[in-house]
């Protein structure tokens, strides 16, 4: 037995009627359209590491970062100073440390923060973007 719907077919092998629904046992969801991706997807669930590292190496990896020439040129950088902050709590930061700020204003170790945009476009806080897009000049062409 089944029941059409869009898209496939609900097949089930026996039905209950109980007041205000019904119960199906044996129930399988057979879809309309062949799925032409079926071959190439992998049950990594079922995968050994040495095979995990395999499918790694033969993947590579993608960058999804920031070149090093745009973090340079658009990374904001100061150095940390107990008195420019006026503050008197304990930071993470010392006296004379280099900073990094994000367009969100959020601060980090310099050197930190060059390592992940190198890696990610985010600042890992607010999930904002991390640097300011450079703004183009209206006069050129």
């Amino acid at each position: 037995m089944g029941l059409q719907g869009m898209g496939g077919t609900v097949q089930y092998r026996t039905h209950t009627k109980f007041p205000g629904y019904w119960r199906l046992s044996d129930v399988v969801y057979v879809a309309d359209e062949v799925d032409e991706n079926e071959g190439m997807r992998l049950d990594i669930d079922h995968i050994s590491y040495e095979e995990l590292l395999a499918l790694g190496e033969g993947i590579g990896t993608v960058s999804t970062g920031l070149s090093q020439e745009v973090i340079i040129a658009r990374l904001r950088q100061r150095k940390y100073s107990r008195l420019a902050t006026g503050s008197s709590a304990v930071e993470e930061y010392v006296e004379e440390d280099e900073l990094g700020k994000l367009h969100c204003e959020h601060e980090y170790h310099v050197c930190c923060i060059r390592e992940w945009l190198e890696k990610k476009t985010w600042c890992s806080i607010c999930k904002k973007t991390a640097l300011a897009p450079i703004k183009s000049n209206p006069h050129q062409q």
